[in-house]
């Protein structure tokens, strides 16, 4: 009886270690948490952080020629970004469940090793990164998205993963 019983919980706890955890996605979409001025690169996730990067959809005024970035492969493939533009009119970022639109300046562009500044009255983006593929019209980049909140002085930096092309 006692060997019934320990092979059933044995199986039973099995069956409960390889079942994939449930995440609610409203926690689940906030990319980095603000990180003092003084601190290195945080790697820690915060899903009660309301000021951090979020996850969207290719807004509908974009279309054509743009850049589009995701924290990594896997969110770019699934097509949530944290960082769009459209090639030298907006760019756009979410926080705090507010869609950001940033007017740009065209010529901020170089492909090899890009670097783009763009800000308005409340934040200030920085874009950094390195050419990793090159297709017809498409450059694809790997890199490092610096967003500074200017009313609170806080920062979000994330990695970044995307293209550039029409």
């Amino acid at each position: 009886m006692i060997k019934h019983t320990l092979f059933y919980a044995l199986v039973f706890l099995f069956i409960q270690s390889c079942q994939k955890e449930t995440v609610n996605p409203k926690e689940n979409n906030i990319v980095n948490a603000p990180v003092n001025h003084q601190d290195q690169l945080s790697d820690s996730v915060s899903a009660k952080t309301a000021a951090g990067l979020e996850k969207f959809s290719m807004p509908a005024e974009v279309e054509g020629c743009s850049c589009y970035f995701a924290k990594n492969k896997e969110d770019y493939e699934n097509e949530k970004y944290i960082y769009v533009d459209d090639y030298g009119k907006n760019a756009f970022i979410k926080t705090a469940g507010e869609l950001i639109k940033i007017p740009m300046t065209d010529g901020d562009f170089e492909p090899d090793n890009f670097r783009k500044n763009i800000e308005n009255s409340d934040y200030k983006v920085t874009l950094t990164g390195k050419k990793i593929n090159e297709m017809d019209e498409t450059l694809m980049f790997q890199g490092e998205m610096n967003v500074e909140n200017k009313k609170t002085g806080d920062q979000y930096f994330t990695p970044i993963y995307g293209e550039c092309g029409c």
